[in-house]
């Protein structure tokens, strides 16, 4: 059961991931064409603004959930490759609750405004233009939650099978100069 949802945890954080890359290309293009637009006609693309703000929150909480799965969410390998295995993995332990504590914690303050986003259609922006805040919401809740399943999967990994992420990897780059 345990293996069945990490896997699909790993493909959801994944196909996130993706997604994130192909919305930075999107905001990286419309700033592009914003600047040129200025620059040569002096004419601003109205909305520029606020499509980036949101986008740039939007293009980070979906590569969370893919950032905590891989261990490389704040997380300093010079430190954890100095400790032996039990206080690797009872710090590995200790980090993943604090990562679920802490991410419960935004999905929580965040549900009520998320609600509210959706159910008044709250939008930012002015008259010209207006984004709608409900998809920045409902991102931020959604990878919230898929940040602490992740946490949930680390501390498990750690406390039952004794593997952290720097373990993992350490196996992965052997693996590697084997070959």
């Amino acid at each position: 059961m345990f293996d069945y949802l990490d896997s699909a945890v790993d493909l959801v954080s994944r196909l996130l991931k993706y997604i994130a890359a192909g919305l930075l290309i999107a905001v990286a293009l419309l700033i592009t064409c914003d600047v040129v637009a200025r620059g040569l006609f002096n004419w601003p693309i109205i909305g520029v603004a606020e499509v980036v703000a949101n986008g740039i929150v939007i293009i980070a909480y979906l590569q969370l959930s893919y950032a905590v799965g891989i261990g490389a969410m704040l997380r300093s390998d010079l430190l954890v490759a100095r400790l032996p295995t039990k206080p690797r993995i009872a710090l590995e332990t200790v980090v993943s609750m604090l990562g679920v504590l802490f991410f419960g914690l935004i999905a929580w303050a965040s549900y009520t405004p998320m609600m509210r986003a959706i159910a008044t259609g709250e939008f930012e922006g002015h008259a010209s233009f207006q984004v709608p805040t409900w998809p920045v919401r409902v991102v931020i809740v959604a990878c919230s939650v898929l940040a602490i399943i992740n946490y949930l999967t680390l501390a498990y990994r750690a406390i039952v099978r004794g593997e952290t992420p720097y373990d993992i990897a350490q196996a992965a780059q052997q693996t590697a100069a084997a070959e």
